[in-house]
């Protein structure tokens, strides 16, 4: 044993219990503490694979700001224990850093530390704690000029957004960070290049999250850092899943598994990856198979409190799998564990959203009005701008309010006009439009797709999420080409256009019969329509009825209060 290693060991020994102890019995070893603090990071962050040696280094880059007095280095000392430590220990650590930031007073030094403890809270999946931190973070580095610090936290920022589902202001945040992070942070930028293909990815915007996890793959290698290769593999994976392309989905979700679960230690992406590889295995038919990753799933969120939204598709697959085998104590069993899902995200989700919209999202505004207030406040000597300036926002604001107006009275005849029977308005538009020629098809097959369309609609088969083009021709037993044609001469419309129309005329229906439907959220309501995202129902609702459905909800419920 050389004497380094017999130092090492017997300062560690010594020492290597608590790294908060005071100056008194700080380790004093001079050719260890003459060593700048660039140089013990460096034997930090090298020694990663020897625990002991590296807690030695931890320990004395600590005391030596501590004999030092200097507050910086403290706060350094305690974020390295921060990231090297495991598990809530690292909590008490940020603690500590937080502490020691406060008696500094410095809002850089704050904003930094709520940020560090913020992001371990998030990585621990514990959302609530970590946005709170965010916004105690927020508060600090509003009053400084650290560019990094600021487009770190709203990348941060983005991540909940994306938790919570609003992923186009996730994406608008992301784009952001996107311009900076390219130019002065290699590892910020595929990260925020990852979360962009998530967020296309579920917004439906498959081809988009492809080519942003081809432009990771190809920065990364030429900027030499492939740590977030294997991010953007699983993403690909993920998109192959969802379009039904289960072989190649597989086989990129499997390889990526380990490596997350094992080199990245990232139990998130794991559990992302063990879903959608049930997935597969459940399009394949392989259903016993995917079971188990449901399970898997189920248990990560039993035994971590972890759960997405999108995992929430297991519980309804375990349902059907035990339905079918008879086993009715498990299917009672997976639907109070989908229960318990849906409480605790819906709890969860309420928080965050409330949480963001109260503390960020409107400071945020209030903080670009401010700017816009100080500069028109240097510009008070020029008194001609600031007049045209104030008339050109006050004809602005009654444009919109009139606007606003208008929308509303053209929304309100309609509902009016549809509630005593008449043709929703985009369809009095189509039906002035001649018709198609009829198709050269065989009068028996024209036929047989019209009745089998019939069925189709008494038997609500429109309502199967997944019924794409491909599929409705699958159904009805007749090629693509001549089912377009079919439905463009008998039913005067697109197929996409014809699918949505029954789909709507469906919700606006129950809608009508059933009161309760008017205080679902739109997802729900998406859901029970057949749709596969707000946006798209959302879309699709005006499209075929003339109004959003916001309105014509709260018009309906006037009506039944008043009846």
């Amino acid at each position: 044993m050389t004497y380094k290693q017999i130092l090492i060991i017997s300062l560690f020994a010594t020492y290597a219990v608590f790294p908060q102890v005071t100056t008194s019995t700080c380790i004093t070893n001079d050719s260890l503490f003459k060593e700048d603090y660039r140089s013990l990071y460096d034997r930090i962050s090298s020694s990663k694979n020897d625990s002991i040696t590296q807690s030695l280094y931890l320990k004395i880059y600590l005391n030596k700001a501590k004999m030092e007095n200097n507050r910086e280095k403290m706060i350094q000392g305690y974020k390295h224990y921060l990231h090297y430590s495991y598990g809530n220990l690292k909590l008490v650590y940020g603690d500590s850093m937080i502490l020691m930031a406060k008696k500094a007073d410095d809002p850089i030094l704050l904003g930094s530390a709520y940020l560090s403890v913020g992001g371990e809270y998030y990585n621990l999946k514990r959302y609530k704690e970590a946005l709170d931190h965010y916004l105690e973070s927020d508060r600090y580095l509003v009053k400084t000029d650290d560019d990094y610090l600021k487009y770190k936290l709203k990348y941060n920022m983005a991540l909940v957004k994306y938790y919570t589902r609003y992923y186009e202001e996730a994406i608008s945040l992301l784009t952001e960070c996107l311009e900076y992070f390219k130019t002065e942070a290699p590892r910020g930028y595929l990260n925020t290049l990852h979360f962009l293909s998530r967020c296309h990815s579920s917004m439906e915007n498959y081809g988009s999250s492809s080519r942003v996890n081809r432009l990771g793959i190809t920065e990364g290698r030429k900027l030499g850092n492939t740590s977030m290769e294997v991010y953007f593999i699983q993403s690909e994976g993920i998109n192959a899943c969802i379009r039904s392309d289960y072989h190649p989905a597989i086989h990129k979700l499997d390889s990526t598994l380990k490596v997350i679960r094992e080199e990245k230690n990232d139990f998130a992406n794991e559990v992302l990856g063990l879903f959608y590889l049930g997935k597969s295995y459940w399009g394949l038919d392989e259903r016993k198979k995917a079971v188990e990753y449901f399970k898997t799933v189920d248990t990560c969120f039993k035994s971590r409190g972890y759960m997405k939204r999108e995992y929430l598709e297991g519980y309804k697959l375990l349902d059907a799998y035990h339905k079918s085998r008879g086993e009715l104590k498990l299917q009672l069993h997976y639907f109070e564990r989908q229960l318990q899902a849906m409480e605790f995200l819906d709890t969860q989700e309420k928080y965050l959203d409330d949480k963001v919209k109260n503390e960020y999202d409107i400071k945020r505004v209030r903080r670009e009005k401010e700017k816009v207030e100080a500069l028109l406040q240097t510009k008070n000597k020029r008194e001609t701008w600031g007049i045209i300036a104030g008339i050109f926002l006050f004809i602005l604001i009654a444009l919109l309010i009139y606007r606003s107006y208008r929308i509303k009275k053209i929304y309100r005849q309609r509902f009016e006009a549809f509630m005593k029977g008449h043709t929703p308005q985009n369809q009095v538009a189509k039906k002035k439009r001649p018709p198609s020629k009829k198709p050269d098809i065989n009068q028996k097959v024209i036929d047989t797709v019209l009745k089998k369309l019939e069925a189709f609609e008494k038997g609500k088969k429109f309502l199967d999420k997944k019924m794409s083009v491909n599929k409705f021709a699958a159904t009805l037993e007749v090629n693509n080409k001549y089912l377009s044609q079919i439905i463009s001469h008998f039913k005067e419309k697109g197929v996409a256009e014809y699918l949505n129309d029954l789909r709507i005329d469906y919700i606006v229906d129950r809608m009508q019969k059933d009161p309760k439907l008017l205080h679902y959220n739109y997802n729900s309501l998406a859901g029970d329509a057949g749709f596969n995202s707000e946006r798209t129902f959302s879309d699709a609702f005006q499209t075929r009825i003339g109004i959003k459905p916001a309105f014509f909800m709260k018009e309906l419920k006037k009506g039944h209060i008043n009846n």
